[in-house]
């Protein structure tokens, strides 16, 4: 098996299963998850925002170490 080269296309996405990145409004109602389902959220507000922080501040290390490293990386926060 060759070994894959930079920038090579290994599979392709029908464009009709695209969705748009930028979406003006997103609300989310979990009612019928918690009567139908007995759904509970593990996460109130708070604790969300406060997990997705510590994603973003992993990411900004991780890429730091890589561009010290040499390595040139992807701008997530643009």
């Amino acid at each position: 098996m060759d070994a894959l080269k930079f920038g090579q296309t290994v599979g392709t996405v029908d464009p009709k299963y695209f969705r748009p990145t930028e979406v003006d409004l997103l609300i989310g109602d979990a009612t019928k998850a918690k009567e139908k389902l007995g759904w509970v959220p593990k996460y109130d507000l708070r604790a969300l925002v406060v997990d997705m922080i510590h994603g973003d501040l992993h990411l900004v290390k991780k890429d730091d170490y890589l561009k010290r490293g040499g390595f040139k990386t992807l701008n997530y926060f643009e």
